[in-house]
């Protein structure tokens, strides 16, 4: 489908060196939108094909996209630090999370894994807790200019409780996972899954012990690193900026 007005798209320049910048932007007749290496009159994109090249003002070819999930996680406003699409696709696969899957997210944060969870989810709500009711306002403010709208948030510290039973997965971005595998547990389904999305090594011990005395089962920690190459006409070697440390992945399953 062409690009219609109000859908979101992806302009993209590049330096000297091939190396992009994305913008994201939502498309509105009579809009102009403002870069470094000139303007782009956002009306001209209205019924072009995705992946067009237009020039801004000054001649400078811009290529335009349909922003991908990872794109509109780079993209999204952040209140806190977020969890990272090479992390929240490395979750998903561990947890088999599935369409009609029911999860529930404690610690929404600004919406990041939030949007990744409920885009997953098409046969299912999920449901976020957050104890923080600005988090919770970025949060929802993030997923409606997405138009994202199967997700129930809840204002309450899920360490005292959570409504939800039978659950396949609970996802955990907060300072102390340990506290709240009591409740992930009970809520859980048998040999369901538990995520703890930690940022110091301090927090591996307390949570990985914590499983174990509740009987978790086939715990695993793990970190995901994420490096891009650059490649032109004289040579091929690592970008000199990479996506290294953003947290630590602690998997477990509930056993029976």
């Amino acid at each position: 489908m062409p690009i219609q007005e109000g859908d979101l798209a992806l302009l993209t320049l590049y330096d000297k060196r091939g190396r992009p910048k994305k913008f994201l932007v939502k498309v509105k007749s009579g809009k102009v939108f403002h870069t470094h290496k000139g303007t782009v009159d956002l009306n001209k994109l209205i019924g072009r094909n995705w992946g067009t090249v237009i020039e801004t003002n000054k001649g400078i070819p811009v290529e335009v996209h349909k922003p991908s999930l990872s794109d509109l996680i780079e993209k999204i406003g952040r209140g806190t630090q977020i969890i990272y699409p090479k992390d929240s696709g490395f979750i998903l696969v561990k947890c088999g999370i599935r369409p009609d899957s029911k999860v529930v997210e404690i610690g929404t944060g600004s919406g990041a894994m939030t949007l990744v969870l409920a885009t997953f989810l098409v046969k299912n709500k999920l449901v976020t807790y957050d104890i923080s009711e600005k988090s919770l306002r970025v949060a929802k403010s993030n997923l409606e200019k997405l138009g994202v709208k199967n997700v129930e948030f809840k204002l309450r510290d899920a360490k005292q409780g959570i409504d939800e039973r039978d659950l396949d997965c609970v996802i955990m971005d907060v300072p102390d996972p340990w506290e709240f595998l009591a409740v992930v547990r009970e809520a859980l389904k048998d040999g369901g899954t538990f995520v703890a999305f930690v940022p110091s090594c301090e927090q591996i011990p307390k949570t990985v012990l914590k499983a174990r005395e509740l009987d978790f089962g086939l715990i695993e920690v793990h970190e995901i690193l994420d490096r891009q190459y650059e490649v032109n006409e004289k040579r091929t070697r690592p970008m000199p900026r990479m996506i290294a440390h953003t947290g630590f992945i602690i998997i477990g399953r509930k056993l029976s």
